[in-house]
């Protein structure tokens, strides 16, 4: 029989356990609502920490170099992605709610649907010509082109109405990002100390990771946003309507393996080249145009990019990067491009430590 003093014993740890558990699960309860702008302060923090070390080499001697270079970085931080990424969602939401506005009144009324049509004021008529040419009666697909512009336009109303929570969500997503990069030695001593592993193998496990992470960062998301970028400039110069939406539809969809930005910038050349030969009289060219831009420029900027800047230790299969977007976007929403491969990393990275440990 156990002695009252090892039974003592395991009554304390008994005790110990259940209060952490209770503790961890209270402490989650808490942090539930920030969750999501903690891990992606985590993620900026990983990605922006050589910017932040590389910072504080200029931060004068009487000065406190942690919490200026800290600062430095974080307004580096909201200069290149915070702000664009404000003023790219005004600009979207403008042109998603005048789309939808165009597509109500055009498709929504009867002057499209044939040359005896009465004119209303206000609402273009310019595509009679060309749908009349084609044959095409757009009173049977007015309906599922409704319904899915009134599905954006709900997507959109949603937004508005997060707006509120989405400044909270930005404020939280700097505030943490702050002490993140202040206090990395104290986080990585921390998890040191909780997740006690061989000597060395720290530094292995964020070398496979930042690989990994590098391959996904640099390898998609740069490389998207960067031919989204030329798109959009495509765009304006050809004068697309709405460049702005059609610009970040060709990044995500560049972004995700098996797809590709021609899945965009083609058939608006498309578009651009029925129209211009059918109504505008001459203008075919744009068409042509945006062809040779996207296959030339757009779609080749994938190919020359991509190599150079993830080599061949960061590479990411395209599967990874597939689940990893479509599943982020359903579990984090719009953060969710970075975060779900990023997860999906880490779990190679996770299943090597169990390998050896185990």
């Amino acid at each position: 029989m156990a002695s009252e003093n090892e039974r003592l014993k395991a009554y304390r740890r008994t005790i110990a356990i259940i209060a952490v558990i209770a503790t961890l699960i209270l402490a989650f309860m808490i942090i539930r609502p920030f969750i999501l702008p903690i891990i992606f302060a985590i993620v900026l923090a990983y990605i922006f920490y050589p910017a932040y070390k590389y910072l504080q080499k200029f931060v004068p001697r009487p000065l406190p170099r942690e919490n200026m270079a800290s600062l430095l970085t974080v307004l580096l931080v909201m200069l290149i992605i915070v702000i664009p990424l404000i003023v790219i969602s005004v600009v979207l939401t403008n042109e998603i709610r005048s789309g939808y506005s165009y597509l109500q009144e055009v498709i929504g009324l009867p002057t499209l649907t044939g040359p005896r049509a009465p004119a209303y004021p206000g609402i273009p008529t310019v595509g009679i010509p060309f749908i009349d040419q084609l044959g095409i009666d757009l009173s049977q697909f007015r309906e599922p082109i409704l319904n899915f512009a009134g599905q954006i336009l709900r997507w959109l109303q949603s937004v508005i109405v997060r707006i509120p929570n989405l400044v909270f969500s930005i404020f939280i997503v700097i505030f943490s990002l702050y002490f993140f990069l202040k206090n990395a030695k104290d986080i990585m001593r921390f998890m040191r100390n909780f997740f006690p592993l061989p000597k060395g193998r720290y530094r292995q496990i964020f070398e496979r990771f930042d690989d990994l992470s590098r391959g996904m960062i640099n390898g998609q998301i740069v490389v998207g946003a960067i031919q989204g970028f030329l798109a959009w400039i495509g765009y304006v110069i050809l004068g697309v309507p709405n460049p702005v939406l059609w610009g970040v539809l060709t990044a995500i969809i560049s972004i995700i393996p098996l797809l590709g930005a021609a899945l965009v910038w083609f058939p608006i050349a498309v578009y651009l080249f029925v129209v211009g030969y059918y109504i505008e009289g001459g203008l075919w060219w744009k068409g042509v145009a945006l062809l040779i831009y996207g296959g030339l420029i757009i779609s080749t900027i994938d190919n020359v990019l991509k190599p150079k800047i993830v080599g061949d230790r960061a590479k990411v299969h395209p599967l990874i990067i597939f689940f990893g977007i479509l599943g982020g976007i359903q579990l984090f929403g719009i953060p969710g491009i970075i975060l779900g491969p990023l997860v999906l990393t880490l779990l190679d990275v996770v299943m090597g430590i169990f390998r050896e440990v185990v």
